[in-house]
């Protein structure tokens, strides 16, 4: 047993002369994400679309006014721009300003049969609107999106005029222009393609909800309104990502 006990002591002694360095443990790497890209960063937008359709509901008048039984919108071209920031490769905010040039509207109101009342005039309208977005990227170089915006549009009337015929008479009557401040809010879609050098496309249809606008009354007659205007939007845009 003795010799087992010697021998045992001398392998102790033996590995503690050992040098230092021979057992320490490698050093740990080092971490730099430095190189790595980030898809966070401001951006640029710019936007040109086709209002393909613009919706109206006719306003109340008073009862003694012939009422609206029919109005519409001529197809109009919108365009606009923004500034936001991609937070991450899912969520992006920006800040938006969108104008909605003069659209045709006309409306045609009750009346009997030998008389003829047709409203005119015409519409344009400024969004300001904040947005986000969640960005689906799913595929190499084209990445959906979903978004939904609030904020408010400027609409306004002008050269309306009201056109009323008969067998007997006929003549026009020219209502005064008129802006209106209504809360406005969309909802949004599209692809977005990459095209390199910090470039994308985007290819989306948006939803405005603009609210309401009207002329002034000339105080013998009611004014022109528009109620609860809806745009349906198809748009081609561009966004330029900052390094």
């Amino acid at each position: 047993m003795r010799p087992i006990m010697i021998a045992l002591m001398g392998l102790t002694f033996s590995l503690s002369a050992l040098p230092a360095h021979a057992v320490d443990l490698p050093p740990a790497p080092i971490l730099d994400d430095a190189d790595e890209p980030s898809d966070a960063g401001l951006y640029l937008r710019g936007d040109i679309g086709v209002i393909d359709q613009l919706v109206t509901r006719g306003g109340r008048d008073p009862a003694s006014t012939l009422p609206l039984v029919r109005s519409r919108f001529d197809r109009d071209v919108v365009i606009g721009g923004g500034l936001g920031y991609q937070l991450s490769p899912w969520f992006r905010a920006d800040v938006t300003v969108d104008h909605r040039f003069e659209a045709a509207f006309k409306g045609t109101r009750l009346a009997p049969v030998t008389l003829q009342v047709l409203d005119r005039a015409d519409f344009e309208a400024t969004t300001l609107l904040v947005n986000g977005y969640v960005d689906l990227p799913l595929w190499s170089g084209v990445t959906p999106y979903l978004g939904a915006g609030i904020g408010a549009s400027y609409n306004r009337l002008s050269g309306a005029e009201r056109q009323v015929s008969s067998d007997l008479v006929s003549g026009n009557l020219h209502l005064p222009s008129r802006t209106e401040t209504a809360f406005a809010w969309a909802l949004m879609g599209g692809l977005a393609f990459d095209i390199g050098a910090s470039f994308k496309i985007d290819l989306g249809y948006r939803y405005t909800h603009l609210g309401s606008a009207r002329t002034h009354s000339t105080g013998l007659d009611a004014p022109i309104r528009a109620k609860d205007i809806d745009a349906h939007e198809f748009r081609v845009g561009a966004r330029y990502m900052f390094d």
